[in-house]
């Protein structure tokens, strides 16, 4: 088993090693390759045995070099893919993802620290010392990646709908004095656009 982990440790280094080097498509197979391989969730360095839970990959990927802006460029049927195994609303579910506290403590320390590509407002507020300006929710991999992986359309039907139509809608929600002001800047707008000279 111990030269087992140093198998898996030596495929850890190399990935990592790798992710700088590559460009986008090949950064795609070589993080796909080590997913699936499963040589993340368990291996061994000169460090100490590392050990993630399957819905911790996002904290393996952080402590390795590969930050969430890396992945948010992935194609969208592979973060679906990924996503799966970093679901921030399951933290604290055994066997499955465990808070960043304890899975730092679980894990011997690296220049970069175990972080979460998403996170619950409980542990949003927990990481403000950590250097995030807001405390809010985040998912792992946005909004769109969820719908899909939910079996949704990419985008909610609002958002789908044209600039105009959207526009439109939110102009008639206004009470009557913000629609006036509306209607003025949108009357100065159209005289603008009248005194200028035609293209040629």
């Amino acid at each position: 088993m111990a030269d087992e982990l140093k198998v898996h440790g030596n495929a850890v280094h190399a990935f990592s090693a790798a992710m700088q080097n590559l460009g986008l498509n090949r950064q795609v197979e070589q993080l796909m390759a080590i997913f699936t391989a499963g040589d993340w969730r368990r291996f061994k360095d000169g460090l100490g045995t590392y050990e993630f839970l399957p819905g911790e990959f996002d904290y393996f990927l952080t402590q390795w070099g590969v930050d969430r802006e890396d992945v948010l460029r992935f194609p969208l049927d592979v973060k679906v893919q990924l996503e799966a195994a970093m679901d921030e609303r399951r933290t604290g579910e055994p066997g499955y993802r465990r808070t960043l506290e304890e899975a730092r403590a679980s894990n011997p320390a690296r220049p970069n620290p175990i972080n979460g590509f998403g996170y619950t407002k409980i542990e949003a507020k927990a990481q403000v010392s950590d250097g995030l300006r807001s405390v809010t929710h985040r998912l792992p991999l946005g909004s769109t990646v969820r719908r899909v992986a939910r079996g949704l359309p990419p985008a909610a039907p609002n958002k789908a709908a044209p600039l105009v139509e959207r526009l439109t809608k939110s102009v008639l929600r206004l009470d009557d004095d913000d629609l006036a002001t509306v209607l003025e800047a949108l009357k100065a707008e159209q005289k603008r656009r009248r005194g200028r000279p035609p293209r040629t």
